[in-house]
């Protein structure tokens, strides 16, 4: 249900309306999320496209309503960039309100009209306080709470983070975490790397740095490969970029490493 703008009155109950916003993911260029600040409610409605979102992908007509501590939308599947219309209110009290952080717009049908009325009324400066009531309260009555599966997917999750950890640890390939994360795992990039971290302690990359610096030592303590053939059989860029990473790692230099702990004098 949509409530026509002239029919609103001023009841002052909503939060503050800050902005409303079209925004278009690009494929171009990157951009980080962000966590959204205490008494701040940061609405996206999916227009078109799809989000990667918490090991879930996401469709037009999803809301997310997130709050003090959220993270905002960030991944999206390739070549599927998403779409949504941001509206930004303040003074938000989670508590009084306690709208669902994802959810479902209940009438699809409805959503562009939303949409375009959102912005006109806003870029045309309509009155900010009917205007809040007027957007907050389509809102709430036409969002729709989305069943809960996170559960199930952190226990899928838990198990495919092993195979996860298995991937790192192929020292003859080289990954992109992106098209990994996505395509391979079919969780989001940020997701992925937050819940490995989560299992581990240490993030993705830094296992994977550290699986490769284990390794060159079992090399130079076990095998008479010179010290430039362990860096390319570890997949370092360069000699420089080794040696930098081993003493950083080690506290001394593979030749000094080798020296003290090798039979291969």
């Amino acid at each position: 249900m949509i409530f026509p703008l002239e029919n609103m009155k001023k009841r002052q109950y909503s939060p503050r309306l800050a902005v409303v916003y079209y925004f278009r993911a690009s494929t171009r260029c990157a951009f980080s999320p962000f966590v959204v600040q205490r008494n701040t409610l940061y609405v996206e409605i999916l227009v078109g496209g799809a989000v990667c979102y918490e090991g879930n992908t996401y469709r037009r007509g999803t809301v997310f309503c997130h709050a003090a501590g959220d993270m905002t939308l960030h991944d999206f599947p390739k070549n599927q960039p998403y779409r949504v219309l941001l509206l930004l209110f303040e003074n938000y009290d989670r508590k009084k309100w306690n709208l669902p952080h994802i959810g479902q717009w209940r009438h699809l049908a409805s959503l562009d009209s939303f949409v375009h009325d959102a912005l006109e009324d806003f870029h045309l400066k309509t009155d900010p306080e009917l205007l809040a009531e007027y957007l907050f309260t389509s809102l709430r009555q036409n969002l729709l709470v989305v069943p809960d599966i996170t559960v199930d997917r952190r226990a899928e999750l838990a198990r495919e983070i092993f195979v996860v950890r298995d991937k790192l640890e192929h020292l003859d390939e080289d990954i992109n975490w992106q098209e990994f994360s996505l395509v391979r795992a079919g969780y989001s990039p940020v997701y992925l790397r937050t819940f490995f971290k989560e299992q581990f302690n240490i993030p993705p990359y830094q296992y994977r740095l550290r699986y490769r610096i284990q390794t060159a030592c079992k090399l130079l303590v076990e095998s008479t490969l010179s010290i430039r053939e362990i860096s390319e059989k570890t997949r370092f860029r360069n000699l420089e970029t080794f040696y930098r990473a081993f003493k950083k790692q080690t506290g001394t230099t593979p030749a000094q490493y080798r020296r003290k702990n090798s039979s291969h004098q």
